[in-house]
């Protein structure tokens, strides 16, 4: 192997061991009594489909404006999505509950509908797909 070869293998791992250091607050302990799939907390809308806000997904008549989810330890999460369409400005609000940790996942799974969104857990938050959109969620407070 030659000299490049080597320090690209030693880059890959390190950008491995930081990942795995990253996602060690979300331990997989369905099991667990009293653990949060998700560890609780505040976390603000940072980002939809890799664009920062606001944003206005292809073929719709609406901005995406801001948005936040709180979850809680009793695995419960709150969340409101902000828009407007130029005239009205709109806050959608949603609330369920947050499956238990699976691989680097969770589900938020929506109440009173028995819709479910798959959210991957990242260092600083997760990202839940809905509504063919990718929501970027980050912590900003306990």
């Amino acid at each position: 192997m030659n000299r490049g070869g080597r320090a690209l293998a030693l880059l890959f791992c390190a950008c491995l061991v930081l990942a795995a250091s990253c996602s060690k607050d979300y331990k997989n302990c369905p099991d667990c009594p009293g653990t949060p799939a998700l560890i609780p907390g505040t976390f603000v809308l940072a980002a939809v489909d890799g664009k920062l806000l606001p944003y206005n997904p292809p073929n719709q008549t609406v901005t995406i404006l801001s948005g936040d989810c709180v979850t809680t330890s009793a695995d419960k999460f709150t969340l409101n999505i902000t828009t407007t369409n130029g005239k009205d400005t709109t806050t959608a609000k949603s609330a369920g509950v947050v499956l238990p940790y699976n691989g680097q996942t969770v589900t938020f799974h929506f109440t009173p509908s028995d819709i479910q969104s798959q959210a991957l857990i990242t260092g600083n938050g997760f990202e839940l797909t809905f509504n063919n959109l990718t929501m970027l969620f980050e912590r900003t407070g306990p």
